[in-house]
């Protein structure tokens, strides 16, 4: 699972709440420009995972323990506006549920722009150029009329497809996508899953939280088996899910066919 020179590493994460231990001493890297996917069923601390990694925890839990390396930086010494910088900027988030993650209020447009001038030096007409480039990289037809249209009046697979176009719209190295397929159909699944293989070759190493094994094993370089916080086996995902060596990640594949 190591690269010699990864672009994220995670070593011996540990995260609590109060006398739980909801994530114990989790280890895994992400290579530059790979798919690396940490899966488990209900519970198993895979989205805790990624939201130590954001910074973006809860107040009730707390980091105990390990280090989280992004791009040769502990994550867990930045500053709050540190992470403010990385978030956005370096570290694109796509979260579960795009209609409650995108802002009601705003347009699409508006809300690319606010990022793109959080985190470039672009002026306003290159930030418009820009997210309309990054609508189109993402596959989004009319991106003149997604710029200017309200979350609400996109359908559920060009609403997550906007946010995937948020998340990249300041040329980030990662990508942590958090379930971004659970409320989809299959086929509007398998286009996101597409759009994330074509992101890796332009060389953006993506961290995909899912519990879909199928899809895992459509397009993850590496997966990392969680099981009530705690690593069960990883490895090259093709090996792993082609002859998993623990009875949970058995389970796990038993119960996607």
């Amino acid at each position: 699972m190591s690269s010699f020179d990864p672009l994220l590493s995670v070593d011996r994460l540990t995260v609590t709440a109060g006398d739980n231990t909801l994530v114990n001493q989790v280890s895994f890297d992400v290579p530059r420009g790979a798919i690396v996917a940490v899966a488990g069923g209900s519970g198993s601390g895979k989205t805790t995972v990624g939201l130590s990694i954001l910074r973006l925890l809860p107040p009730a839990l707390l980091v105990r323990q390990g280090g989280i390396v992004f791009e040769g930086k502990n994550l867990l010494d930045f500053s709050g506006e540190d992470m403010r910088r990385i978030r956005g900027g370096r570290i694109g988030m796509v979260f579960q549920e795009p209609q409650s993650a995108l802002d009601p209020l705003f347009t699409i447009g508006r809300q690319m722009d606010e990022v793109l001038s959080a985190h470039t030096t672009l002026s306003k007409a290159q930030r418009y150029q820009k997210a309309l480039e990054t609508l189109d990289e993402v596959q989004l037809p009319q991106g003149q009329r997604v710029y200017k249209s309200f979350p609400h009046q996109l359908s559920g697979g060009m609403r997550q497809r906007a946010m995937v176009a948020l998340a990249v719209a300041c040329g980030p190295s990662l990508v942590i996508a958090d379930e971004p397929t659970s409320s989809l159909d299959v086929t509007l699944a398998a286009r996101i899953m597409e759009l994330f293989v074509r992101l890796k070759a332009k060389g953006i190493s993506i961290l995909l939280i899912a519990h879909d094994l199928g899809m895992i094993s459509r397009i993850a370089d590496d997966v990392v088996i969680l099981k009530q916080g705690e690593v069960v086996e990883k490895g090259p995902a093709a090996k792993v899910l082609a002859g998993p060596a623990h009875e949970y990640t058995r389970a796990l594949i038993e119960a996607a066919q």
